[in-house]
Parts: structure tokens; sequence; C-alpha cells
């Protein structure tokens, strides 16, 4: 009995050993809790990460461009996790934070910050901070998202996504080479049909072949850009596209390295490939800081390529035969298109011309309005500050100037379009400024059925009519002040909204402003451009408030 009893004993031990060593976090070598920042430099309440001793790499530092709060960590077969906050004394009763598992599983709903661990006084410079537990996770096989939030308005202040599932290969779907008109120098007699018998801009797409197989374009003026599309990974942002040519003049050169994915499509200019020579395609992850944990697993991020060789013409490039076939087959259909079309081609190629003329100089007046709207703005932003500064309100002043150089770089940037993701977070910054001056409430939400990520509007296309809102609507009402924005889908219809409870304006009246009277005239210049999807602006008032509204037709 005694054995029996000794036996039970030591399987319970041994079984309480391996479940503590599956749970083992890592330390570093002096004993200190190994921990990895893992929220964005721009996060007031700092997430820290600790890794379980099964982990076999981990990638820390991985933000997305579109949203400056945003960070991507990626794991290497981790099991357990530990999350960590750092937070000032003064700040524990305005945040809150939730932890969602693969987008849809809240393991924690709004929680209050309130189990603190300890005071973090071992550095000079953060007396006052205290460090949180948010508590231990399994992430086998699992992406958890940490989001952090300030009240009372609720407003991300930073978000952090763990992905501890593996990287995709990316999987090439399609690569395309995109002619400007037609040519038919390089090509098969097959090839010269097909490409005769279409009008406008041609596409080739050559097959897809192994690296040591690998096909031959001929260098011509045709040649206008290559498409290459990958299967949808979750994470394009990371996959890095590499162009590298061999060639007798340079023995290896990169040519290219970018990320710059749409819709799991990229699309590579001419001139990156148009030298002679022999080229790779690289597509892979590239996810910075990345490092191997102490049980020394090597990890190679997974990619994929391709390869394809760039030649002159030469004179002997088609046999007798084919060439015979396509002076026979090319002769045929150029004389049909000289009787048929001779006539209608100078017609088009001189409203083509002039169309192209109008928009050209439709495009350099909106730069021209673009560039008055521009000074208008940050003439009122350096008004606000300076109206705060005459008040002695210095701290306020300190962050509204703070708030105001990072709106700054993004009013300042020259991009025709960006998404509605960065139309967001620039309408956040400025609001958030001008409530230090205020007081008022704000709200901006958008459809759930909006892609807000990949939909792209004009830059700064609300940003006049929010400034109305503040300084004409409810710039005296204080907290009582409230501004809504929203981003709706209507069919195939985007509708952009601006309502705010000031006491209105006659909407009929034509009003001296600089800006309204310039976004009137940018959203004239943009139908000049855009006429498949025209813009309307409409804007009503009464003594409740003002509503205004810009309905983007056919943009979805």
């Amino acid at each position: 009995m005694k054995k029996i009893i000794y036996l039970l004993f030591l399987s319970l031990s041994l079984y309480s050993f391996g479940q503590e060593k599956k749970h083992t976090f890592l330390n570093e070598a002096n004993g200190n809790s190994m921990l990895y920042g893992i929220t964005t430099p721009n996060s007031n309440c700092p997430v820290l990460l600790r890794v379980n001793d099964r982990t076999k790499w981990n990638s820390f530092g991985n933000p997305e461009s579109s949203d400056p709060l945003k960070n991507n960590v990626f794991l290497g077969q981790a099991e357990n996790i530990h999350l960590e906050m750092r937070i000032h004394k003064d700040s524990l009763k305005y945040y809150r934070y939730s932890i969602i598992e693969n987008d849809s599983v809240f393991l924690v709903d709004d929680a209050v910050l309130s189990t603190i661990d300890f005071k973090w006084n071992n550095r000079s410079d953060f007396p006052d901070y205290f460090t949180m537990s948010l508590g231990d996770y399994n992430v086998i096989g699992k992406d958890i998202t940490v989001k952090v939030y300030k009240m009372p308005q609720k407003f991300k202040v930073s978000t952090v996504i763990i992905r501890n599932k593996p990287l995709l290969i990316p999987k090439i779907l399609n690569k395309t080479i995109f002619l400007s008109s037609i040519n038919t120098q390089g090509l098969s007699a097959r090839e010269m049909i097909d490409l005769v018998m279409k009008k406008g801009k041609q596409a080739y797409s050559f097959k897809k072949l192994p690296f040591e197989d690998r096909d031959t374009i001929v260098v011509n003026d045709c040649i206008q850009s290559m498409l290459i599309g990958i299967n949808n990974t979750g994470v394009d942002f990371i996959y890095k596209v590499k162009i590298i040519r061999y060639g007798n003049d340079y023995p290896e050169e990169t040519v290219l390295t970018t990320n710059n994915w749409q819709n799991s499509k990229i699309l590579i200019d001419a001139e990156y490939f148009k030298k002679t020579g022999t080229y790779l395609v690289t597509i892979a992850p590239e996810i910075y800081r990345s490092m191997d944990l102490p049980r020394g697993v090597s990890w190679t991020p997974p990619g994929s390529s391709f390869g394809f060789t760039v030649v002159e013409k030469k004179e002997n490039f088609f046999t007798s035969k084919d060439f015979l076939k396509g002076i026979i087959i090319g002769g045929f259909f150029g004389l049909i298109s000289v009787l048929i079309l001779n006539n209608r081609k100078k017609s088009a190629a001189r409203i083509l011309a002039q169309k192209s003329q109008e928009k050209e100089i439709a495009k350099l007046q909106l730069d021209s309005v673009r560039s008055q709207l521009n000074p208008h703005f940050l003439f009122n932003a350096l008004a606000g500050i300076q109206n705060l500064m005459n008040k002695n309100e210095i701290d306020n002043a300190n962050r509204y100037l703070s708030k105001f150089a990072r709106l700054t770089r993004n009013v300042l940037d020259h991009k025709e379009l960006i998404s509605l993701t960065s139309e967001k977070t620039l309408l956040d910054d400025y609001l958030q400024m001008e409530q230090l001056r205020f007081g008022f409430q704000y709200n901006i939400s958008a459809s759930p059925d909006l892609d807000v990520e990949n939909i792209e509007i004009p830059a700064m296309l609300l940003q006049p009519f929010v400034e109305n809102a503040v300084k004409y609507g409810i710039s005296e009402k204080g907290n009582d002040g409230k501004i809504e924005i929203s981003f709706t889908k209507e069919g195939t219809d985007l509708v952009l909204s601006v309502k705010d409870n000031g006491d209105g304006f006659d909407t009929a009246k034509d009003y001296t402003g600089l800006g309204l009277a310039l976004t009137k005239n940018r959203i004239s210049l943009l139908n000049s451009i855009y006429k498949e999807t025209p813009f309307l602006l409409d804007m009503k008032a009464d003594a409740k408030g003002t509503l205004i509204q810009i309905t983007i037709n056919q943009w979805l």
C-alpha cells in the first residue's frame, strides 16, 4: 500500500512540475522579467509582453502607416503570454481596456485599471508610474488584440494585435505585363493576331513557369507596367516585393523593394524591369526587430519567387514562316483598319487631347485651391494656440502644440487621395486639439460594411466643414456642444456627414469666409475630374444645428 501511495505522489509531482514548466516565462540573465514594449511610441499607456520558454522567435515592432497608434506583434509557436501595462498614477480613472481573441471573443471588455502589482519606482525618470497586470493568456494558434481607451469619450488610444498564427506563404495568383498600345514587336504570329484584334490598353499574361524555365520579355517602348497579385494574407503590409537584376553590366543589383499593396495587388512601373538581364522577384514578409529567443532556433520567413529575362529585339526573332504569316495577317487587318477608322482616328485624337488637357488644368486648379486651404487651416490653428497662451493655459497650449505638430505633417502631405482611416485620424487629431480650447463632445463613426482601410477619398475633404462647425457652431456651448461625423454606405454611393448642434446659418447666403468658398470651388473641380462619380454637397441648417452632407455617387 505504501508503494502505491508513493507512486501516486511521485506521478502527481512530475505532472505538477510539467505543468509549471509549461507556463514558465522567460527571464533575463540577471533574473528580471524579460519584457517587450509592444505599443507604439505615441501611446500614453505602454503595454508590455512576456512570452513562455516554448516561444521560438518574436517580432514586436511592426506599426501600420495608416494608423499611428496601431502595432503588430508576431510570435513563433508561443503557448502562453503575460501582459502588463505601465500607467501614471493620475491617469488610472480615465482608462479602460479590452482584450479580444481572434477579432470576435471578448476575453476582457471595458475593464477598469484597478489591480496594481507594484509601483514602478526603480527608475528615477518614471517615479509616479504603476505597473498593472492584464493577465496570462493561451495563444496557441490565436490572435490576441489589446485595445486601450480613454474615458469619457472612449476614443481609441492604442491597439496591439499579437499574432501567433503561422505566416502564410504568399501564393502568386497572377503576373501580368500591361502594354500601353498595340505593338507586335517580339510576339509570335498567334499573339500578333490577338493584339491586332484588340483596341486600347492591352495585357499579355505570361505563363507561370519555374525560375529555371523563365519567360522572356522583349524590351520595347510599349511596355507600361507589371501587375502582381497574391492571395490575401491578412497582413499584406509586411510582405515586401524585392526585384533583383543579374546582368553583364552589374552582377547583382536590387532594383526595387516595396510593399505598396492595394487589395493584395501591386503595380510595378516598367522602369524597374526594362534593362536587359535576368530578374528574380521575391515576395516574403519583412518584420522588424525580430529576435531569436534563448532556445536558439533560427527562423526564415516563408516567401515565393519567380523570374524572367529581359532581352533586346533580335533581327531573327521570328522564323521565316511566322514572319510571312505575320505580314499577311497584319496587312489584312491593317488595310481594313485604315479604310474604316482613318477619319475617326484624327477626330478621336483631338477629343482625347482636349479632354486630357482639361483634366490637367483642373488638377492644377485643384492643387491651387488646396494650397490656399492649408495656410487658412494653419492660421486658424495658430490663433488657437495664441488664445490659450493669452489665457495663461500653458499646459493646454503645450498639449495643443504637440497635437498641432503631428497634424501639420498630415495636412502638408500632398497625397491626392487618402483612406477613410487616415481621414478619421486627421479629424480625430484636429478635434482633440480643439477640445482643449472649447471642451465640446464629438463622435466619428463608420458603417461596418465600409472597408475603411481601402476606400479612399480626396484628402481633407471634410476638414473645412468640421472647422466651421467648431468655430461658428459650438465654440460658445462648452461641454454642451456636440459634433457628429459619419461615413456611411448607400448602395454604391459614399455619404460623408458633419452634424453639429450650433445655432445654424443661412445656407442660401454667400459668405465671405475663405474656408467655405474654397471648399465649394474644390468640389466643383473634383466634379470636373471625376465625372463618372459626381460629388454632391447638401447643407441644411436651422436653430437646432447644421448638417453638411457630401454624397459621392458610384464611388463604391
